[in-house]
């Protein structure tokens, strides 16, 4: 074999093996990051700011990992850094779900010490575009609509163990009592709403049940 070609072959070989270790993995997302700043995300032309040397986007990494391991922030799985072993082109080849990937917390504000995330490719690209925003609007949307169903069953297992009309030594039934847990629990804005689209139920109700009733 050529010297020119061992020579080849042992250079790939040392590059291959830095590429696939912890720091060279880290310090290829940062070339990829910076690239990403000068030319582009993806050949777009919109630049990226950027705000790291990679001494600080390696005390970054090692920041992170002190305080989760190597365990993606996001989806909690342990994450990999496999750069891979082809030679020449690589089109086609599959990206690791599991191997760590850079993020900006929120998408365009660049890569900055308070916007810059490892987590896992999956979990990245999964999320795609989505701002902080957003995921506290789904957040919010789940959390209202949990505590609506807790709120329902709960309040059918009392009802259903209680006789709701019964009063107490006080002389508050059980409905009554729930009521005014209720109002403290709402706004004067939100208890008067409520109060207004009770009312027209019970209109309605009472249309359905009495149709020739006088107003």
């Amino acid at each position: 074999m050529p010297k020119e070609k061992k020579k080849y072959k042992k250079n790939w070989h040392v590059n291959n093996n830095y590429n696939n270790s912890e720091r060279g993995f880290i310090m290829n997302l940062y070339a990829g990051a910076r690239k990403d700043s000068k030319k582009g995300r993806h050949g777009t032309g919109i630049l990226v700011p950027f705000y790291f040397t990679k001494e600080s986007w390696w005390q970054h990494w090692l920041d992170q990992k002190k305080k989760y391991g190597m365990i993606c922030p996001y989806s909690k799985v342990k994450m990999t850094h496999i750069r891979g072993i082809q030679r020449g082109k690589t089109s086609g080849f599959k990206k690791i779900p599991t191997n760590i990937s850079k993020d900006q917390v929120w998408p365009g504000r660049g890569y900055s010490p308070d916007n810059l995330v490892f987590c896992s490719v999956k979990f990245n690209s999964d999320k795609k575009s989505i701002t902080p925003d957003g995921c506290q609007a789904v957040i919010d949307v789940h959390d209202e609509m949990m505590n609506r169903w807790m709120t329902k069953l709960t309040f059918k297992s009392k009802l259903s163990k209680v006789d709701a009309t019964k009063k107490d030594k006080n002389g508050d039934s059980f409905i009554t009592k729930e009521f005014r847990k209720l109002a403290k629990s709402l706004t004067k804005k939100e208890w008067k709403r409520f109060v207004e689209i009770t009312y027209d139920k019970h209109r309605e109700e009472r249309m359905k049940e009495e149709p020739y009733e006088t107003q």
